[in-house]
């Protein structure tokens, strides 16, 4: 759709792509081995982030101070961008 409107795309960010286990840091995937390697390559675009599933993020969300998580997972996407 984006393309159809001429709208650059800069690349594709994995939402839910993993949760953290909170004891070890092991990267659970919750739904399966990941595709997005596949898709990108397919549509030609970079991967900018894998974000997980995390309740910290969704607590600071629902508290309306998400801009206090501070993570590395869309540097990526911000170096796209500037």
């Amino acid at each position: 759709m984006a393309s159809m409107m001429e709208i650059p795309i800069l690349g594709v960010v994995e939402n839910m792509s993993y949760i953290e286990c909170p004891d070890c840091g092991k990267q659970i995937k919750l739904y399966g081995e990941s595709h997005v390697e596949e898709i990108a390559s397919a549509s030609g675009l970079k991967i900018l982030g894998r974000l997980p599933v995390s309740p910290q993020v969704a607590e600071k969300c629902d508290m309306g101070e998400i801009e206090d998580v501070e993570q590395s997972w869309l540097d990526d996407a911000v170096k796209a961008i500037i």
